[in-house]
């Protein structure tokens, strides 16, 4: 069954450990902050729960992963993206914490304002079975 909490905090555990792998210094959030100083990652909410489709107490889970870089930062943002979606490639249960996880697809490339700053930012939607 979806509980959040303990895949946000995997999931903020393996990404930070492949951002600091790849030499990126990057804040990595298991929920929305107020405010961010960039590069960040944040582990967001569920787009989407389906429940119990894949069997009995086994849900359907698209989490969306958001990416921040400054409003230049293209190849920062895009970077950080593949961080995620190589970590999750590496470690499919998410620490434990799943059945099964990968990297569905990346969307909403958007520029967004954040306690005043405004700075850019893509989502990388995840595929979770728990």
């Amino acid at each position: 069954m979806w509980t959040r909490a303990p895949v946000a905090d995997a999931l903020t555990s393996l990404v930070a450990t492949f951002a600091g792998e790849q030499g990126v210094a990057a804040t990595v959030f298991a929920k929305p902050p107020q405010t961010l100083n960039v590069p960040a990652v944040v582990v967001g909410r569920p787009r989407l729960v389906r429940y119990s489709t894949i069997g009995f107490s086994v849900d359907d889970v698209e989490l969306s992963v958001t990416c921040f870089g400054p409003m230049d930062g293209d190849d920062t943002v895009d970077l950080l993206a593949g961080i995620v979606r190589d970590a999750v490639r590496a470690d499919p249960s998410i620490g434990g914490t799943v059945a099964a996880a990968y990297p569905l697809e990346q969307i909403n490339w958007r520029a967004i304002n954040i306690g005043g700053a405004d700075f850019l930012a893509t989502d990388v939607v995840l595929a979770i079975q728990q």
